[in-house]
């Protein structure tokens, strides 16, 4: 078993099997300690995990098991033999361990010993593989750092508001309640467009690019939805009408959910995403 470090836990995983040139499946896998991002530069520590091979543990396991069956008095010889010798006592043990294993009855305890071993195997590596415990409380912890990080700026631009927060597995939802929406919102929601790209850089920064996040300002994000909708629509029939494909502005992960499934339920365009966030955007395309 050998230890493997990285600046998340999912690096230090993906490190782990590249080494090993084994894939997840392969591999039992345990978290020795979480990364630690310090203060200011200093405490910082990386993740540390065990990765080792299901195989190569499944034989070292039996090699053990068969030392220790055989007994003592068959591995000490007291008297030098010469080689003919040698493979008759040998042939003489292999039968007699043979014949041993053959007439000692099982115990219910030993059967039981090896049920709870199988099922303490295979819940070890549920546990490796999916680690919905550590999910939980990662994104419980990411969802809180968050919410403090964006309620810091809040505070900055002078205003009063109060954060409710909600998530799934993978994505967390700041509900953003305030007396003053318009200054939280912004021009065309570009203010809070900022305040949503500094999120999700925040999450990337710290935890991992799975995270994703989104911004509510009362229902600021439906009404937006709405509007989205309809100049995606907009939109296909214009590339229905020209042929020519058609380039949105960059969008959030969400919106662009939004433009996809909007344009799959419309004949004749597709659509598809291009660049890297911040600066990913849709393009709309006729349908050949």
């Amino acid at each position: 078993m050998v230890l493997f470090t990285g600046k998340t836990v999912e690096e230090a995983i993906e490190e782990g099997l590249r080494q090993l040139g084994i894939s997840r499946m392969q591999a039992h896998i345990r978290v020795i300690s979480r990364e630690k991002k310090g203060f200011l530069g200093f405490g910082k520590k990386p993740a540390q995990v065990e990765v080792e091979n299901i195989d190569e543990k499944t034989a070292h396991q039996a090699d053990q098991k068969a030392v220790r069956g055989v007994p003592d008095h068959i591995n000490q010889q007291n008297e030098p033999v010469s080689s003919k010798e040698e493979d008759a006592v040998e042939l003489s043990k292999q039968g007699k361990i043979q014949a041993e294993q053959a007439e000692t009855p099982v115990t219910e305890t030993e059967k039981v010993s090896a049920a709870d071993q199988a099922n303490d195997s295979f819940e070890d590596f549920v546990a490796s593989e999916f680690n919905q415990t550590d999910d939980v409380e990662a994104i419980e912890e990411a969802s809180k750092e968050v919410a403090d990080y964006i309620q810091k700026i809040i505070y900055e631009m002078d205003l009063e508001a109060s954060i409710d927060i909600s998530h799934n597995r993978r994505h967390i939802n700041l509900q953003i309640e305030t007396q003053e929406p318009g200054r939280v919102i912004g021009y065309h929601g570009k203010v809070l467009k900022s305040l949503q790209l500094l999120a999700q850089n925040f999450l990337h920064d710290r935890y991992t690019k799975h995270y994703s996040i989104t911004l509510n300002v009362h229902d600021y994000m439906e009404h937006r939805a709405e509007i989205l909708i309809d100049f995606t629509k907009k939109t296909a029939q214009r590339v229905l009408e020209s042929g020519q494909s058609y380039e949105m502005d960059p969008m959030s992960n969400i919106e662009r959910k939004i433009v996809h499934k909007t344009i799959a339920t419309i004949d004749g365009v597709e659509s598809y995403s291009e660049g890297d966030d911040p600066n990913r955007y849709v393009v709309v395309v006729a349908r050949d």
